[in-house]
């Protein structure tokens, strides 16, 4: 990511969400279940805590071939944001972060 395309994403960040705070996000996923297990520790890389089960839904596309990770992640600062994006996409197996 340029600089410039990091500076336009955290004033985004910013002016929608309210930080520290839950950050809602949709990761979609092929469905194997190392990829799950990849996706929800990058999730939780330094988080006091695991996610509780609340936090964490997963839904199986209509065929099975595709998996969508709904997480709200507590979130201090709109730059944990980015972190949590740059983890996720080295994820073999991820193929949309929303």
């Amino acid at each position: 990511m340029s600089e410039d395309a990091r500076v336009r994403a955290l004033e985004l960040l910013r002016a929608t969400h309210q930080f520290p705070g839950e950050y809602h996000l949709s990761v979609i996923t092929l469905s194997a279940d190392q990829v799950f297990v990849e996706v929800r520790a990058a999730v939780e890389v330094g988080l006091e805590q695991p996610l509780a089960d609340t936090a964490y839904e997963l839904v199986p596309s209509r065929g099975g071939k595709y998996t969508s990770h709904r997480f709200k992640v507590p979130c201090a600062s709109a730059e944990d944001v980015l972190a949590l994006y740059a983890r996720l996409s080295k994820v073999k197996g991820v193929v949309t972060i929303l």
